[in-house]
């Protein structure tokens, strides 16, 4: 009898739609991993050059990540929240999708201004603006429009804030001068903060997938700071010194750590500043309470090249809750 060759172009089928569900599978992954580096990254092409400092939030992945709902705990005023609940009936990490909060400034003044930019998930832009005339409503002011060479913006009586509607889910606040500068990033007439190459380096690694991402690459005036905050009771060097940002971000997951990059000028220099702070971690300064002294103490502290990485555990902290 002649053998038929119907179980072979079954299993001839059955292997096509293998491979084609693993290449469909593929490029669903593919397509969401995109869209994942691409929210992830969207300040450096959405914010102006002027940003020295860049806090990231992704609302959604915040409530899958351990540390950051410990530090949401330790640093969310709480009283900010309620004002939005009570006079507009906005839940920021609920019907938020992503908050970005950026800082501009530069050697000659630090600190200028703030702006945030906030994208819906719940809420559309225009519900985001109907909450920012709220609010200065309730504070006795009023909203008017004004026309920027950049575009249209809403912002109160005294100028004293501004929003801008992005698109239909995106707005951006801050001061007048802060938001018209936003809106001319988008049209192209500034340069955006993919320009700043210290941020925009360690932007690229930190913020794609967290639920928390900072950066900072301060002026001279922050660096000096910071190096006075960080110097050795020992040594007249600091743990700062020579490094020209500073980047920290929080994932996803179980676990309660914090991962922080700082970028020196040398790996000299970040030997030095990973043995500076090493130092510090295994004896606190007095000024550190409980139980930031703790979280001070399990830092890891490693270098590659000319990049300091440190680990620290929050797990003390979500014992103490504010």
């Amino acid at each position: 009898m002649k053998r038929t060759s119907y179980p072979r172009r079954v299993s001839r089928s059955w292997k096509v739609a293998v491979v084609a569900t693993l290449a469909l599978a593929a490029v669903i992954y593919v397509a969401f991993e995109r869209g994942r580096a691409s929210r992830g990254t969207r300040a450096l092409t959405d914010l102006p050059r002027t940003a020295r400092a860049v806090l990231r939030v992704d609302t959604q992945a915040l409530e899958r990540s351990a540390a950051a709902a410990t530090l949401t705990e330790a640093f969310l005023p709480r009283e900010a929240l309620s004002e939005l609940a009570s006079t507009c009936g906005l839940d920021p990490l609920g019907d938020l999708s992503e908050v970005t909060v950026w800082v501009r400034g530069s050697d000659r003044a630090p600190f200028e201004s703030f702006g945030v930019m906030l994208s819906g998930s719940k809420v559309d832009a225009a519900r985001i603006a109907a909450c920012h005339q709220r609010l200065v409503e309730a504070r006795g002011g009023a909203v008017v429009r004004l026309d920027a060479p950049s575009g249209p913006l809403l912002a109160s009586d005294d100028r004293r804030s501004a929003i801008a509607l992005i698109d239909s889910q995106t707005a951006v606040t801050g001061s007048v001068e802060t938001v018209a500068e936003a809106l001319a990033v988008r049209r192209g007439l500034l340069p955006p903060l993919s320009e700043r190459a210290p941020v925009a380096s360690l932007w690229r690694e930190v913020s794609p997938g967290a639920a928390i991402a900072a950066v900072v690459h301060p002026p001279e005036h922050w660096a000096e700071a910071l190096r006075r905050g960080t110097a050795s009771k020992e040594a007249e060097s600091s743990a700062l010194d020579g490094i020209e940002a500073v980047a920290l971000s929080v994932r996803p997951g179980p676990q309660q750590t914090l991962e922080a990059l700082l970028d020196a000028e040398t790996p000299e220099l970040a030997e030095q500043s990973a043995t500076l702070l090493r130092g510090i971690a295994s004896s606190p300064p007095e000024s550190v309470e409980a139980p930031w002294d703790a979280v001070l103490r399990s830092a890891e502290v490693t270098t590659r090249g000319a990049r300091v990485h440190v680990r620290l555990d929050l797990s003390s902290l979500a014992k103490h809750p504010r």
